[in-house]
């Protein structure tokens, strides 16, 4: 069972003070005056390897508080913020020494509302060695202990046990550091230290569970039982074990031997009185610790009465008859049947007196507490009838027979009763002395009678034609038979050794409900495996055995299958770890539980389980009122559960385009349920962002500060952050005109510069061709251009560029001279800006030079009409260069060629 002190940890952890049920809260109005409330725990003791300490920020709604807890080293050992959840935590200290407990509150965007700090003193406190499970051993008792008897100053403790009433409710059963119980069921300590000024201090709570390795309950078929009557006694579950009784008074327990069950008659007890009966079963899991339960029954007393015959009848007809009741002791009732009297309530000392009566068996039932006594007044006749008109008697012959043997049990005796000749009419009456009046009924007229009854003492009245005869006393002689012990009807799982408990020496022979018979000798078992109505024989295996063969009948039901499984239940926010028991096909109250630890103690016997340490465990689960099930335990892992996760945020600047920006979330979102925004604007004004619940990634277009708060699957929040949003301030756009040159023979035009950016992206036909800040085309078209600034802007532009090496140049290979149609001239494109003629004889010798600037498309430049130093030169082939020049595209480009000049 859980020990109620411990917070589960391994190391320092802080818990929190309280679950959302909804993330979403409405707008939140600050008062700014607001006093803060900083409180908490400042001296403290360690107990159970820690203390926990409470502290409140008393803040307002939507406030953020940052706790931060330092050692007496400066080692920060916490570090945890939040918003309302937060506002109350719990420390789990491990160690002695001077703490500092700091919390800083911010509220909206003001990190600097609040700031305060706190002094603990962490002092070492009791060790307490209650475990949470103790074994309970036969009669054994339990010693529990709270603390270690090395405790220092232990006499400065006070230390209550407690246990749980009838009602459910703890009272006090012991004080001191050791209570040595011998009851089964939960027990509480609590302890606290008083300091000099009468303040408590190291206040403890602790609670375990002492019972019994088995689960099982004794049934009892009374509470209180009658002088002359039997108690049955048996277990709700199919164990075989050892029986012992004794008087509350006695200190010595008799053996009743083992068996599922027993039956416990009055004449063999000691007279009126409690008794304890006590069931005795073995383990084999924990071989040297005998399962041990017990319960009481009384035996009531009988009232006490005398009872004297004052006048008998003077014959069988006369009603001249008497008797007197004298009243010994209070006695709630007397009833007299045959008279239709009942007289109630008397007293010690009264007299009853009858007359009047005529021969007959009167029944005198006595009832005290319940208890029926019955005692019989015989008033016969004390003499023969007289007179004319009185019937003859004839005296019967009467002969008892013993029970008898037979092949399945034991037969009833006999009475036979012959007049030996043919009678009137006739009436008897049976009366048991212990049961009252068990038959009656004619006589027939042959007079003959036979009646077969069970052994026992017994009064037989006849009457024959009215008349009383003297009554007949006589007992039918006993016929032992064997003896063995089954349960009643149980349940079993799939299968189910099943071995009648016995110390004779019997042979079993067991009828299955399909009909198949088994016979076993004494000691071996029979293997169940079908539900249904069974008959087991048991007989002496000697056949010189006086002793009768035994049949008993009972019921088995199968146990449909039936699952179980640990599952980990997260009922609070940071609530200790707890594990229930989910049982398929059975009812929680119909199973025996049992958590175990890697070391194989038992550490729970409940639905639920709270582990006080991490590491391996496991479930096993047996159904209750049947035989042991094969089933294997449920192994499970208990790790520390997740109180925090990462949680990061990035987001950009505010740019033009497309005028809003994302906010991401990074986190782990397996352990993520839920998330909630906020929103403070420039003015540090809230706003919840509803709209955004349950996103990892928001778009937002208003600048201001963004916070984010996620909570796990029980709303409790487990981390937050917030980051800045910013409008930037980067507009400057790409510098770039509509169209630019290129040169496709040799590019040796000035690239294009649109400015200072972060990152630029130069593309052409959609795919991306450069992301370096210069840049030359390379071939004409549609540019597009990409710049991103510091803050995360994008800005587009396009360009188109043309080819500006792409020109033409046109002139003629032949010329005449004196011809001016058909002279030398060159046409050109309007990239070239500057021209330059030589004509070349073939010797080599410059015959004509010519230049041109400004040149102007389709317009003719460098004419030659074929002349030199004033005269036309000769006819022949000529060489001719031409020098073609842009200085502003770098354009420089020779050409040769030749001209035939023709007369």
């Amino acid at each position: 069972m859980i020990l109620v002190w411990i917070i589960f940890s391994l190391t320092p952890l802080a818990t929190l003070g309280r679950q959302v049920k909804n993330p979403q809260t409405p707008e939140t109005t600050y008062s700014i005056d607001a006093i803060q409330d900083f409180t908490g725990d400042k001296n403290l003791c360690i107990v159970i390897g820690g203390v926990i300490g409470t502290y409140t920020g008393g803040g307002s709604l939507g406030d953020v508080y940052e706790w931060k807890i330092t050692n007496s080293t400066g080692e920060e050992v916490l570090n945890k913020s939040g918003g309302d959840q937060f506002e109350t935590i719990q420390f789990l200290y491990s160690a002695v020494g001077e703490y500092v407990v700091t919390l800083k509150i911010r509220r909206g965007t003001n990190t600097d509302f609040f700031s305060g700090n706190l002094t603990v003193k962490v002092q070492k406190g009791p060790n307490l060695i209650l475990k949470s499970d103790y074994l309970l051993c036969g009669d054994d008792p339990v010693l529990l202990t709270a603390l270690s008897p090395n405790t220092p100053n232990l006499s400065d403790y006070t230390i209550t046990w407690k246990s749980l009433d009838e009602d459910g409710n703890q009272v006090v059963i012991g004080t001191g550091n050791e209570f040595l119980t011998y009851s089964a069921g939960y027990h509480f300590v609590e302890l606290y230290l008083t300091n000099p000024d009468g303040t408590e201090a190291c206040s403890i709570q602790g609670t375990t569970f002492v019972g019994p390795p088995i689960d099982f309950q004794i049934i009892q078929s009374a509470e209180q039982i009658c002088e002359g009557n039997s108690i049955l006694i048996g277990t709700d579950t199919p164990l075989t074990g050892e029986w012992f009784i004794k008087k509350s008074t006695e200190l010595i327990k008799k053996s009743l031997g083992n068996a599922f069950e027993i039956t416990v008659v009055s004449s063999e007890l000691t007279g009126p009185g409690l008794y304890e009966v006590f069931f005795s079963a073995e383990d084999e899991e924990y071989p040297n610790c005998s399962s041990v339960r017990k319960i009481t029954f009384e035996l009531l007393g009988s009232p006490n009465v005398d009872i004297q015959v004052l006048v008998s009848p003077d014959d069988c007809i006369s009603d001249n008859g008497s008797f007197q009741i004298t009243v010994n002791t209070e006695v709630d009732s007397i009833e007299i049947p045959e008279l239709g009297i009942v007289e109630s309530p008397l007293s010690s000392g009264q007299v009853l007196t009858y007359s009047n009566l005529t021969s007959k068996v009167y029944s005198v039932i006595i009832t005290q507490n319940s208890c029926k006594t019955i005692q019989f007044v015989q008033l016969d006749s004390s003499n023969a009838p007289v007179g004319s008109n009185n019937p003859n008697q004839i005296k019967p012959e009467i002969t008892t027979f013993p029970e008898t043997c037979t092949e399945d049990g034991v037969a009833k005796g006999r009475i036979k009763v012959d007049f030996g000749q043919a009678i009137g009419v006739g009436e008897y009456r049976l009366l048991s002395s212990t049961k009252g009046q068990i038959e009656s009924g004619n006589i027939p007229t042959n007079g003959l009678l036979t009646l077969d009854v069970p052994f026992g003492k017994y009064l037989l009245e006849l009457v024959i034609d009215g008349c009383s005869y003297p009554t007949e006393t006589f007992t039918i002689t006993d016929q032992p038979h064997v003896k063995y012990s089954i349960p009643g009807d149980f349940l079993i799982c799939e299968t189910f050794d099943f071995t009648p408990e016995t110390e004779e020496n019997l042979l079993f022979t067991l009828t299955y409900p399909d009909g198949r018979t088994q016979a076993l000798s004494s000691g071996n078992a029979f293997t169940i495996t079908q539900g249904g109505n069974y008959i087991l024989s048991g007989a002496p295996v000697e056949a010189s055995s006086s002793l009768c063969s035994l049949v008993e009948k009972f019921n088995v039901s199968v146990l449909q299958t039936f699952t179980f499984e640990p599952i980990k239940e997260e009922r609070g926010c940071f609530a200790p770890i707890l594990f229930v028991a989910n049982i398929n096909g059975l009812l929680p109250e119909e199973t025996r539980i049992r958590w175990i630890n890697s070391g194989g103690e038992i550490v729970g016997r409940g639905v639920e389980f709270y582990p006080a340490t991490i590491g391996f465990f496991s479930l096993l689960v047996q159904p209750l009122s049947s035989g042991f099930c094969d089933v294997l335990p449920v192994i499970f892992e208990v790790v520390p559960p997740v109180i925090s996760v990462p949680v990061d945020l990035e987001t950009t600047k505010i740019c033009p385009e497309p005028g809003s920006v994302l906010v991401t979330l990074t986190t782990d979102e397996l352990e993520v349920f839920q998330t909630e925004w906020i929103y403070f604007d420039l003015n540090n004004q809230r706003k919840e962002l509803p709209e955004f619940g349950g996103q990892f990634e928001i778009t937002v277009s208003e600048p201001g500060t963004y916070e984010v708060v996620v909570y796990n699957k029980l709303l409790c929040e487990i981390g937050r952050n917030l980051i800045l949003v910013e409008e930037s301030t980067l507009l400057t756009l790409p510098e770039l005109v509509e169209r630019y040159p290129m040169c496709s023979k040799k590019n040796n035009l000035s690239p294009i510069d649109p400015g200072n950016f972060a990152k630029y992206e130069w593309f052409f036909q959609n795919k991306l061709v450069s992301t370096e800040r210069l840049y030359k085309p390379a071939q004409i078209g549609e540019y597009q251009l990409l710049v991103t600034t510091e803050d995360g802007c994008e800005f587009r532009d396009s360009f188109t560029a043309y080819d500006v090496c792409d020109y033409k140049v046109v002139y003629p290979n032949a010329m005449i001279l004196g011809n001016p149609d058909q002279d030398f001239r060159v046409l050109m494109s309007e990239e070239i800006t500057e021209a330059e003629l030589f004509i070349l004889n073939r010797q080599g010798e410059l015959i004509y030079h010519a230049t041109a600037n400004d040149i102007k498309m389709e317009v003719p430049v460098l004419n030659w009409n074929g002349k030199a130093h004033g005269k036309n030169v000769q006819t022949g082939n000529y060489v001719v260069v031409i020098f073609l020049r842009n200085p502003l595209y770098g354009i420089e480009e020779k050409l040769i060629g030749t001209l035939l000049i023709l007369d």
